[in-house]
């Protein structure tokens, strides 16, 4: 039996064979830069792969039509002919080439100015995969807080039920050993409990890819609070649109005005986007014919708000209730969207 080829090894021995033969003088200076170009030349675009300057560079280079076709031959006239026959259209040639020339470096010139206009937003506003590798993850779901809920307002749905986006797929298996044909996505790879289904996708995408009214429910979360506001606008008609009638989306978020405190600075200051407040959440399924409510809000927990003092005088006690009602409104809720 033949062994397995290690790419990676034979890779490795290759770059050091080459970086050995340079060091002693065995590779000419210019040597590796005619091998770039020829490859640059003769090599299909698809073989660049996805960078975009050298697929860009690659279509400026071809943007020129050259009218000076080869004339060259190994049968005796020939060439001969040849050169007669592109005497004689070369005027209709080059004026078709120049027009096509002018079109095509027109084209590449748009193409690089779109190139860098993306490049921008992209500072504004990174893709999820480049804020996970600065340390913005979302945060995990409290299963234990959230399922309850979420088991009670999915009561009577039938059909696939689909938690976006799930984490560690502990909400999943709650709703799994509640009865539900429950799954989930989550765009960081993670190992999952055994016997449930995740996979790896971004909500959107994967959304983007069901066919309408598949699912019986869409139970949304962590990508709700870190899209930007036109993400977030899309995912509700899309949600919307995924849900068979009488299904249900829920949507599990953070409320803005406490967002910040419970994650770290790392992933506030690198956040794309904000969650939105619950009133706004059923402003936007309600757009898209959904019976939208806010279901439950869970309070910021009794030890970080203020106390009130023993003894208080009423006022003073009062005053204390209305600074925590100002200070500390409701850390997370539960809107429950159905289908008419």
């Amino acid at each position: 039996m033949t062994d397995v080829i290690d790419h990676r090894r034979l890779l490795d021995e290759i770059d050091a064979e080459v970086r050995r033969r340079r060091a002693s003088g065995d590779l000419p200076a210019d040597f590796e830069r005619e091998l770039d170009l020829a490859f640059a030349r003769f090599a299909p675009v698809h073989a660049i792969g996805d960078d975009f300057d050298q697929v860009v560079e690659r279509a400026e280079q071809s943007a020129f039509v050259d009218v000076l076709a080869p004339t060259q031959s190994a049968q005796p006239l020939v060439g001969h002919v040849k050169r007669l026959i592109r005497k004689a259209i070369i005027w209709e040639v080059r004026y078709v080439a120049q027009q096509v020339s002018g079109f095509s470096a027109a084209i590449t010139r748009a193409v690089r100015l779109l190139g860098r206009r993306v490049d921008a937003l992209e500072e504004v506003a990174p893709p999820p995969a480049r804020l996970r590798a600065a340390g913005a993850t979302a945060a995990s779901l409290d299963a234990g807080r959230w399922g309850p809920t979420v088991v009670a307002a999915l009561e009577g749905v039938s059909g696939r039920v689909l938690h976006a986006e799930c984490g560690d797929g502990a909400l999943v298996t709650l709703l799994a050993d509640a009865g539900f044909d429950a799954y989930g996505v989550d765009p960081v790879e993670q190992a999952a409990p055994a016997g449930v289904e995740v996979r790896t996708d971004e909500a959107l995408d994967h959304l983007d890819a069901l066919p309408d009214g598949a699912l019986g429910a869409l139970v949304l979360s962590g990508c709700v609070e870190r899209l930007p506001v036109g993400a977030l606008a899309r995912l509700a008609v899309v949600a919307a649109a995924k849900v068979a009638a009488g299904g249900r989306v829920v949507v599990l978020s953070a409320d803005p005005r406490g967002w910040e405190r419970g994650r770290s600075p790392v992933e506030a200051d690198l956040a794309s986007g904000r969650p939105l407040r619950s009133d706004t959440w059923v402003h936007l399924l309600g757009a898209q014919q959904l019976q939208a409510t806010v279901a439950a809000e869970f309070a910021v927990p009794d030890d970080e708000t203020l106390q009130p003092v023993p003894g208080a005088d009423p006022a003073l006690a009062a005053n204390i209730s209305r600074l925590n009602e100002l200070l500390f409104p409701p850390a997370s809720y539960a809107v429950v969207a159905t289908r008419r």
